[in-house]
């Protein structure tokens, strides 16, 4: 196999390799700017009275090829700007233009550019339910991490824990599984990159060009993962001309922030470079009375493009990227005991026994190469490849208490590589389209260390587990020996009572058990009853062992049981890890174009054929020293929690399948109206237990949508309205199950779920003038357990709520930027986000439940140019109100017994400046 893959990847290479040595001639190029000489991105360039017709790139390029000699009317047009028309002569060779500059005209409602169908259109053009937000519109709104962005999605919710820890839901369905053996139901990309692994994809949000999101399924255009939707981050390539920003600022909570970039010039028209950078940091909004403070922030990104303009028709971008996140730990706080002087509030000071050793720590980096060379007017071939890897170590305290029950760590790592290899035509008339190829590989691992104080896990969990089995047995025992029932319940009394143990956490200090109940004199004194003439005076335990005196109808489980329990002391410090193991390859094909049946009707079709190999694994050593806790109440395991595997445990499948869509839309006057069918799959999971492997099937959603955008009242109104239902098969939940091996049970994945989704969603921008206009979204989502499953079975969660999405949630804003002079104004952007309650868990538990609540932000201030550099100062807040609310509840610590919860962000106001050049 591994020699199928590296010939398959050559083949893939070799076009990327070569057509970087192809020229056309008799050809025409330039770049397209606004008034600022920001790039225009997706103006129409185009011939008059011929078929060559082009669309700038990100970067406000245009190229035409394979025009035979004449003179030429060249016209430049784009929604909201004037029309640029100029002569062109071309004898032979190619010609380069000067920069144009598009003049503001009508009231330009700012269409995002997309490029979700793989080439270049408008958010109106495509017959997708697409949510899209500039980079101008990220920094306007002052918006750097994927949650904040997120509330201005309709229908898209980010939980971000930490960089550590994201959940990710578009339209009810979460993906948020940080198992290396687990895939993704939404696809995360980075400039056509992959970065769907849960513990790699958190990026900081910077130097952005846009942010598209595509919801529904979108495997014919994103592959593997995009079962439900894709969340594409474009980012600033370098440019031909010289640039930089440096945007700075400071706030509540010692909140600093700067970032910037520098574009330079290295070769005219053939060589650029831009390198951009973020730094980000926030003392913790929590304190913790062990130590430092919790839900703090510190991080690092870098990036440098390098773009090359081989010849007229050919450009190749080198982006490297790094991130540094070195984040104090995460407040996983109790609500059923209270820190010293404090309140069981998550939004609190907590108290977590290892104060400033909680923290996460993680390094993501990748390298990718875009190249993209035109054949002609209408072909393009597109090479994408892309490598990443990340390493993180987090560090939490699972049960939110001061005594140490669960100090967790979670080390992942992980590397991948990908290249595509996609052909585009594009001919405007009658047919656009796209074929390709491509392959896919990673290798990841976690590994999850355990650190208990038995001490503390006997009377928290140990204590009520070892009553309960032990009053069992010596019930079951009295009453088969025919002793009278009132002998029978005080013998279980007397159990009871031995094991009966203060609450572990008192005055917000733990309550420590030092010894183990001695079980012995109890025992001596029942079996003395049922020897003829008693134990001898003084006999112990060992001696009873050995003298076999010990009466044959006490069950052998019961003797190991007495033996233990012995009163000795109980361990301070037990350890015991398990590391989960994912290697996937896949290689796929597909096909996706769109037919103009009409001017006006159009059909759009695409299909993805993917053949993937899958290995997981599990390895969980066995605990040295050995917990007698585990030895006494799991079946004799060294371990408390993790079943041991006696080496690493391996197992491989492989999968053939497909996706595809089918659309039809309808274009008039910058309005369209469309309706799709789709069908999503998310690849299946190999769940390895050492008393069972389990292949989970993968999981499919059909999809039905329709929806109506565009832009009315002479493009001072933009609007979207769509409308879907999804059905689900194989529908992968999650449930606390009890698992050979463990004291407590694991939270495990079925595949015999059934679920149906249906959603209404809108949005609205209206302009009032070209710089002042208001905007909002409002999403509407239905998403529920069937109440059976495919099997015909009422399902544990029959009619439950999807977790973590709310029924009702909308966000309304302005941005208002009035002028003082020609070379001065004052802004102000203020907006509010709401949501209805959710549940954390699909157990609708109503202890794990937040209530809806909304959050208002602002930013306000003042631009002003001095000899062409322009200058801003302002301010800035998040959560103005200082709104509490909950981003998470349930938790490790839930397996146990001790749920724990998570407090949102708290309100940050500061000043802020930026300068550009």
């Amino acid at each position: 196999m591994r020699y199928i893959f590296t010939f398959i990847i050559t083949l893939l290479l070799l076009p990327a390799a070569s057509m970087v040595c192809y020229a056309q001639q008799h050809s025409v190029s330039g770049r397209v700017v606004d008034e600022t000489g920001a790039p225009l991105v997706g103006a129409t360039v185009a011939l008059e009275t011929t078929g060559f017709q082009a669309t700038t790139q990100p970067d406000g390029t245009f190229h035409l090829a394979q025009i035979p000699p004449a003179t030429y009317r060249l016209v430049v047009s784009y929604q909201g700007r004037v029309n640029y028309s100029r002569s062109v002569e071309i004898s032979g060779g190619d010609v380069r233009l000067d920069e144009i500059r598009l003049q503001r005209g009508q009231i330009a409602l700012g269409e995002v550019v997309v490029s979700t169908q793989r080439r270049t259109q408008t958010s109106i053009e495509v017959p997708v339910t697409v949510s899209a937000m500039s980079g101008e519109t990220l920094s306007r709104l002052n918006m750097r991490q994927m949650d904040e962005m997120s509330t201005f999605i309709p229908g898209m919710q980010v939980q971000l824990q930490s960089p550590n820890n994201p959940g990710y839901v578009i339209r009810g369905i979460t993906s948020d599984d940080g198992d290396s053996r687990t895939q993704p139901r939404i696809s995360i990309f980075q400039d056509g990159i992959s970065i769907s692994r849960s513990r790699a994809s958190v990026v900081e949000l910077f130097d952005i060009e846009r942010v598209e999101v595509a919801k529904g399924p979108q495997g014919t255009l994103f592959g593997r993962g995009a079962q439900i939707g894709a969340l594409h981050i474009i980012q600033n390539k370098a440019q031909d001309r010289f640039g930089a920003e440096i945007y700075g600022g400071y706030g509540a909570y010692n909140h600093r922030f700067v970032n910037g970039y520098i574009n330079t010039q290295i070769t005219e028209g053939m060589l650029a470079n831009r390198l951009a950078f973020s730094y980000e940091g926030r003392d913790g909004f929590i304190g913790n009375l062990s130590g430092g403070r919790l839900n703090g922030k510190e991080v690092i990104a870098l990036r440098n493009s390098t773009r090359l303009w081989a010849g007229s028709n050919t450009t190749a971008d080198l982006i490297l990227n790094y991130q540094y996140d070195n984040y104090p730990g995460t407040s996983f706080k109790s609500r059923r005991f209270a820190p010293a002087g404090g309140d069981t509030d998550p939004t609190t000071f907590a108290d977590l026994e290892q104060g400033e050793d909680l923290y996460i720590k993680r390094h993501v980096g990748g390298a990718t190469l875009l190249v993209d060379h035109r054949l002609s007017n209408a072909w393009r071939l597109s090479s994408l490849s892309g490598f990443r890897a990340f390493d993180s170590d987090e560090s939490f305290d699972a049960d939110g208490t001061p005594a140490q029950l669960l100090w967790v760590s979670e080390r992942a790592k992980g590397t991948q590589y990908s290249q595509e290899l996609r052909l585009t035509y594009e001919n405007k008339s009658r047919f656009s389209g796209f074929v390709g190829a491509g392959y896919f590989y990673e290798n990841s691992s976690q590994e999850v260390p355990l650190r208990i104080d038995e001490r503390a896990l006997y009377p928290a969990y140990i204590a009520p587990v070892l009553s309960a089995q032990l009053s069992g047995q010596l019930g079951q025992l009295g009453t088969s020996l025919g002793l009278p029932d009132a002998q029978v319940q005080a013998l279980t009394q007397q159990v009871q009572q031995l094991f009966h143990t203060e609450p572990v956490i008192a005055n917000g200090q733990p309550q420590l058990v030092e010894n183990l109940p001695d079980l012995q004199p109890l025992a001596l004194g029942l079996i003395s009853q049922l020897v003829p003439g008693g134990l001898p005076p003084g006999i112990t335990w060992q001696q009873l062992l050995q003298s076999g005196m010990l009466p044959p109808a006490l069950p052998e489980e019961l003797i190991a049981l007495v033996t233990l329990l012995d009163g000795s002391p109980i361990n301070r410090l037990h350890t015991e890890s398990y590391t989960n193991y994912g290697r996937n390859q896949a290689v796929e094909l597909f096909a996706d174009g769109t037919f103009d049946l009409t001017d006006q009707l159009k059909l759009t079709a695409g299909l993805r054929g993917t053949y993937e190999a899958q290995r997981g694994g599990y390895q969980a050593d066995a605990a040295s020293p050995p917990s007698v806790f585990g030895m006494i109440a799991n079946n004799g395991s060294p371990n408390l929690l993790n079943p041991v595997s006696n080496g690493t445990i391996y197992a491989s499948k492989d999968y053939y399948s497909y996706v595809g869509r089918l659309a039809l839309n309808y274009l008039f006057a910058r309005n369209n109206v469309y309706a799709s069918v789709s069908r999503g799959r998310r690849p299946g999971v190999i769940s390895i237990l050492p008393a069972e492997t389990t292949y989970l099937k993968p999981e499919v959603v059909w999809s039905y949508e329709a929806g109506l955008k565009g832009l009315l009242a002479n493009g001072k109104l933009g609007y979207e309205l769509a409308t879907y239902y999804y059905d689900w098969y194989n529908f992968q939940t999650l449930s606390l199950q009890q698992v050979p091996g463990s004291i407590a049970p694991m939270l495990l994945a079925d595949d015999a779920g059934k679920a149906h989704s249906f959603g209404i969603e809108t949005g609205l921008r209206y302009f009032f003038t070209p710089t002042v206009n208001v905007f909002g979204n409002y999403a509407y989502i239905d998403g529920k357990f069937n109440d059976t499953d495919e099997n015909g079975n009422p399902q544990e969660y029959a009619g439950n709520r999807f977790r973590l999405t709310p029924e009702h949630s909308f966000a309304i804003g302005l941005d208002a930027d009035i002028s003082v002079n020609g070379r001065s104004s004052i802004y102000l952007r203020p907006s509010y986000a709401y949501q209805s309650g959710i549940y954390f868990e699909d157990s609708n538990r109503e202890d794990l439940y937040q209530a809806g609540y909304g959050l208002a932000n602002f930013t306000a201030g003042y631009r002003f140019v001095v000899n062409n550099i322009r200058y801003d100062i302002g301010a800035y807040g998040k959560n103005v109100f200082d709104t509490r609310y909950l981003i998470d509840a349930g938790n490790t610590g839930d397996t146990i017994g001790f749920p724990t919860y998570i407090g949102g962000s708290r309100s940050v106001v500061g000043a802020q400046v930026r300068i550009t050049f």
